[in-house]
C-alpha cells in the first residue's frame, strides 16, 4: 500500500506550497473521479479527504469493500454522516481543523459548492480550473513503477486478445458485431482482466465510415464483404481493464477485393501509423510534433484525418497526454507516459479504416506495448 502513501505525499507537498489545508475528492454515481482509486485503491463511491500533513480519511459507501481493498489512515462508514457528502466533509474537517483553505475538484457543481459554503463557516473553499484537479491529472499522466508493471501485464493480455480476434475473423467464428463485442468481454475476463475498458465499438462495412458508430455494435455483419459483394472495411475498437488501468486498440479488417480508394485508405493509414511510431522514437518529442508528422503525411496524399492522432491512457481510457497539432499539446512526452497512436480515414461510400496501438514513452523513445494490425482477408 506504500504506493498510495507516496502519491498522497507528493500531492501534499504541492498542497503545502499552495497553502491548502485539505482537499476533497469524491466519486459518486453522478460525479465519477478516478482520483479516488489512484490515491487509495478504492474503486468507487466514496469521499476522500486529505490533509496537508498527509493524513487521509476515506468515507466509503461500502465500508467492507474499503476495509478489504483501500489504503487510508482512517475509514469511516458513509452512514455515520447520513450518506450526505456535505455532512461528511463538514464533520471530518471540523474535527481536525479550525478554519483553513479546503480545495474542491474543479468539476464541483455550483449548487454543491454553495451547500458546502453555507455549512462550513470559517473555512475558505477553493475551486479553480488550474488547481488540485490539474495537479492530479499531471501526476497520473506519468506512471510510477507499480503502474508500469500493471501495464506490462495489461499489454500482454491485450495482445492475446488481439490474436483471439484475428483468429475469430479468419476462421469465421466472428460473424456479427455482437460476436466481436462479446469476444472482447469474455476473452478479457478469461485472460484475468476486469473486463473491457470501455464499450466495444464494432462496425461492419455498412457502418465503418463513422469514427464512432452509433450504436457501438449491433447485429449486423462484420469482417465481411460489402453488401454488394465488393471489398468491405470493418473496424473494431476495444481494450481491457486490469487493476483499473485501460488499454485501447483498434483493428481494421479488410475483406475481399478492395476498390482503388479503399486500397489507398488502407495503405495511407498503415503508413501514417508507422510515421507516428517513428516520430515518437525521438526522446523529448511532443504530442503535437507527432501529430503534425502524421497530418502532413495525409495532406501530401490529399486526405485529412478528422480526429486527433491519440491520447493518454490510464485509469481513464482518455487522459493526458494528448496527441494533436495544437499548442496545448506542444509539451515533451515524459518517460512513464502511456499514449495511443491511432490514425484513421473514413469515407461514406468506401467505409473506414483505423489502426491504433498503445505506447510507453521511455528514456530511449516510445515503445509499443500492443500489436494491433490491419487484417487483409480474401
Amino acid at each position: 500500500m506504500n504506493v498510495y502513501k507516496n502519491r498522497i505525499n507528493t500531492l501534499c507537498s504541492w498542497m503545502q506550497a499552495e497553502n491548502i489545508d485539505a482537499v476533497v475528492i469524491e466519486d459518486a454515481e453522478n460525479r465519477r473521479s478516478q482520483n479516488l482509486r489512484y490515491l487509495t485503491g478504492m474503486d468507487s463511491d466514496a469521499v476522500l479527504i486529505i490533509f496537508a500533513d498527509s493524513t487521509s480519511v476515506l468515507i466509503p459507501w461500502d465500508i467492507i469493500l474499503a476495509e478489504k481493498t483501500a489504503a487510508a489512515d482512517r475509514i469511516i462508514a458513509y452512514g455515520e454522516f447520513n450518506r450526505n457528502m456535505v455532512e461528511a466533509v463538514k464533520g471530518v474537517c471540523a474535527e481536525k481543523l479550525r478554519g483553513g483553505r479546503i480545495e474542491l475538484a474543479s468539476s464541483t457543481p455550483h449548487v454543491l459548492y454553495n451547500e458546502l459554503a453555507a455549512e462550513m463557516k470559517g473555512f475558505e473553499l477553493v475551486c479553480r480550473p488550474e488547481g488540485m484537479s490539474t495537479k492530479l491529472l499531471d501526476m497520473r499522466a506519468v506512471k510510477d513503477e507499480t503502474e508500469i508493471e500493471i501495464y506490462s501485464r495489461a499489454g500482454a493480455m491485450t495482445n492475446k486478445l488481439i490474436d483471439a480476434l484475428e483468429a475469430g475473423f479468419r476462421d469465421g467464428t466472428i460473424k456479427t458485431e455482437i460476436d466481436a463485442a462479446m469476444m472482447v468481454e469474455t476473452e478479457s475476463r478469461r485472460l484475468g482482466a476486469e473486463g473491457s475498458s470501455f464499450e466495444t465499438l464494432a462496425a461492419g462495412p455498412s457502418r465503418s465510415w463513422g469514427i464512432h458508430c452509433i450504436p457501438f455494435y449491433g447485429a449486423g455483419p462484420i469482417g465481411c464483404h460489402a453488401a454488394d459483394g465488393s471489398g468491405g472495411l470493418s473496424i473494431i475498437d476495444c481494450g481491457l481493464k486490469l487493476e483499473g488501468y485501460a488499454t485501447d486498440i483498434t483493428m481494421s479488417v479488410c475483406r475481399g477485393q478492395l476498390s482503388e480508394k479503399q486500397q489507398q485508405m488502407v495503405e495511407l493509414v498503415a503508413q501514417a501509423h508507422a510515421v507516428g511510431a517513428k516520430a515518437a522514437l525521438k526522446y523529448g518529442v511532443s504530442g503535437a510534433e507527432i501529430a503534425r508528422a502524421v497530418d502532413k503525411h495525409f495532406e501530401a496524399a490529399g486526405w485529412t484525418m478528422p480526429h486527433g492522432l491519440g491520447h493518454g491512457i490510464g485509469l481513464d481510457v482518455h487522459e493526458a497526454p494528448g496527441l494533436k497539432d495544437h499548442e496545448l499539446f506542444d509539451k515533451p512526452l515524459l518517460p512513464g507516459m502511456y499514449f495511443t497512436i491511432e490514425p484513421g480515414l473514413y469515407d461514406v461510400e468506401a467505409g473506414g479504416v483505423r489502426l491504433e496501438n498503445d505506447y510507453l514513452m521511455t528514456d530511449a523513445g516510445a515503445k509499443a506495448i500492443t500489436s494491433s494490425r490491419i487484417l487483409m482477408l480474401p
